[in-house]
């Protein structure tokens, strides 16, 4: 079970985070534009084993949201759901 040592189990706050829906900071909305830029983002933050793995997942291929939100403290999903929508992270608030 060594392949799961990464994974956490999301509360019912996560779960509602990667939902959609909303405007708040950190709260993904699917259809954003710059999934490239916040994967790299994504990747950068945990390594590109635990990239790789979480990526390569039948989840990974089809939400990659929800498996970066299972990955990322909440700190860095806020960064990583406002490069999905900016590109960067420019203009984040600090």
């Amino acid at each position: 079970m060594t392949a799961r040592k990464n994974m956490r189990e999301l509360s019912l706050d996560q779960l509602e985070s990667v939902s959609g829906g909303g405007h708040a900071l950190g709260v993904y909305r699917p259809g954003l534009q710059h999934k490239k830029e916040s994967l790299q983002f994504f990747k950068a933050c945990v390594g590109e084993d635990d990239y790789n793995r979480a990526m390569g997942s039948e989840a990974g291929h089809a939400h990659h949201y929800v498996v970066a939100r299972a990955f990322l403290n909440q700190s860095d999903w806020e960064k990583f759901v406002w490069i999905e929508e900016f590109g960067s992270l420019d203009g984040f608030p600090k």
